[in-house]
């Protein structure tokens, strides 16, 4: 199944507008842009003909999550737990259409 990168990315960000709202503000600008690379991150695992298995496609998007929470706590003065929950929120918004993607239980 193919992903509208797009589509998946505007969702993502007015996710985060509503769950992270108490940390939006503040996050907002790096936030953005590291959900784009988780986007683009979940295009490649949902790509048919990846040669990574489902374990390694969890592994890979963990990564990207993990990185996306370590650059926006960097770059802001929150703690990586308020990043963590906000990014949660996020990907939990977007369940439904990661894991049909992918065609497995990603997130």
């Amino acid at each position: 199944m193919g992903i509208d990168l797009d589509g998946l990315v505007g969702q993502m960000v007015d996710a985060g507008r509503t769950a992270a709202s108490d940390i939006w503000g503040q996050i907002q600008g790096f936030a953005i842009p590291e959900l784009k690379k988780i986007a683009v991150q979940i295009e490649a695992l949902a790509d048919p003909d990846s040669p990574w298995s489902k374990a390694e496609k969890k592994l890979l998007f963990k990564m990207q999550c993990d990185a996306a929470i370590s650059v926006i706590v960097a770059m802001t003065s929150l703690t990586m737990l308020a990043v963590e929950r906000a990014i949660n929120a996020i990907l939990a918004a977007v369940r439904g259409v990661i894991n049909g993607a992918v065609g497995f239980a990603l997130v």
